[in-house]
C-alpha cells in the first residue's frame, strides 16, 4: 500500500476542483435547491418530504466525490459524535483555519448523512455552513504552491 501524505491528496488540483463553485455559492439569490411540502393525501396519508437540487449543487456533490472531498473508510458516524465537528460546524474562527482533511471530514459528513436524512445537505447551505465550507477551500486554493 502506498503510504500519502495529507498534502498529496490536497493539492490544487483537489482544492481548486471545489473553490471553483464559490462565485456561484456567493451569489446574491443562490439557492441550492428546494423542499417538498408536507401534503396530505385525501387518505389521510401523507407524501414523503424530498429534497430537490439544483444542477450546481449536484455538480457540487460529484465533483466532491471525484476530487476525494468524501472520504472512503471513514467512520463519520462515529466523528460526528466528538468536539471536532460541533467546533468546526459552530465556531467560524475554527472553520477559518480548518486543514484540508478537517474539510473533507466535515464535507464526507454532509454528504453522506444526507443519504440517510434528506435535507441535511440542504440545511448546510441554508445556515452558510457550506458557503464558510467553500471559502475556505479556496483560501487554501489561493496558497497552494500549484501542481
Amino acid at each position: 500500500m502506498v503510504n500519502l501524505k495529507m498534502s498529496d491528496l490536497f493539492g490544487a488540483q483537489q482544492l481548486n476542483a471545489l473553490a471553483q463553485f464559490l462565485s456561484d455559492f456567493e451569489k446574491a439569490g443562490f439557492v441550492a435547491g428546494q423542499d417538498s411540502d408536507l401534503e396530505r393525501n385525501p387518505d389521510g396519508s401523507f407524501n414523503a418530504y424530498y429534497v430537490t437540487y439544483t444542477a450546481r449543487v449536484l455538480e457540487f456533490e460529484q465533483a466532491a466525490y471525484k476530487h476525494k472531498w468524501v472520504l472512503p473508510n471513514f467512520d463519520w458516524g462515529e466523528w460526528i459524535q466528538t468536539a471536532e465537528p460541533k467546533r468546526l460546524r459552530d465556531d467560524p474562527e475554527a472553520l477559518a483555519k480548518a486543514t484540508p482533511h478537517q474539510l473533507a471530514k466535515l464535507l464526507t459528513v454532509l454528504i453522506r448523512q444526507d443519504r440517510f436524512c434528506e435535507g441535511a445537505l440542504l440545511d448546510a447551505f441554508s445556515s452558510g455552513l457550506m458557503l464558510r465550507i467553500v471559502r475556505r477551500i479556496a483560501a487554501l486554493a489561493q496558497d497552494a504552491p500549484p501542481e
